[in-house]
């Protein structure tokens, strides 16, 4: 038997999608499939898709009924999955989609649960850490999270870079310099990375003289 598609697979957009995506993808759908431009047997089958294309995005573009369908999704995701590093992904996606729709408590708790079937995933420390950091009153949280990721996925320039911000951010320079030099090492050819260097320098010398 078929497995049904999730409203965002019918949108062809991922659940990460923002409102301004799922209208655009709806828009295209909706030129592309309207029963109008077909005849004969070939319009019927394009009134049942425009059908369920339509369906789809008046829950995908409400609020309210979008996150009613995610925590059904979720809950159905659980029920099929039994690795859990494939509930942490799925986990890991709800948080950023709650997070994208302002709803921060949610999101945290999607989070903590991604990161409680997954520790080692480097990537779930990592995006909580960036999003702890929006928080001043949780930038220590921010800065475990960051440093556990740059840990477990030593050779990523971005989750390295990332680190150094925070870092700075706390005022933590010397950490900071050597988040960015390893960044720099493993990525000579890439100006942003080197310049972040040369300003952390130049800001770290600053605070030597205060």
């Amino acid at each position: 038997m078929a497995t049904q598609r999730s409203l965002y697979e019918i949108l062809g957009v991922t659940p990460q999608a923002t409102t301004d995506q799922i209208k655009a993808a709806f828009r295209k759908l909706a030129r592309e499939r309207h029963p109008d431009r077909f005849q004969g047997s070939a319009r019927q089958a394009a009134e049942r898709i425009f059908q369920e294309i339509t369906e789809a995005y008046n829950v995908l573009s409400d609020a309210g009924q979008r996150s009613r369908y995610d925590r059904q999704l979720e809950s159905s995701s659980k029920d099929t999955l039994t690795d859990p590093r494939e509930i942490a992904k799925a986990l890991l996606g709800r948080a950023l989609t709650l997070m994208k729709a302002g709803q921060h408590m949610e999101a945290d708790e999607a989070f903590n649960q991604a990161i409680a079937h997954d520790p080692q995933s480097s990537k779930a420390h990592h995006l909580y850490g960036m999003f702890l950091a929006q928080q001043p009153s949780r930038l220590d949280e921010a800065l475990r999270h960051m440093d556990q990721a740059s840990k477990l996925d030593a050779n990523n320039p971005k989750v390295l870079v990332d680190a150094s911000r925070l870092f700075a951010k706390a005022s933590m320079f010397q950490r900071a310099i050597r988040f960015a030099q390893t960044a720099a090492r493993l990525t000579p050819d890439d100006e942003s990375v080197v310049g972040w260097l040369q300003q952390l320098q130049a800001m770290a010398g600053r605070d030597g003289r205060s």
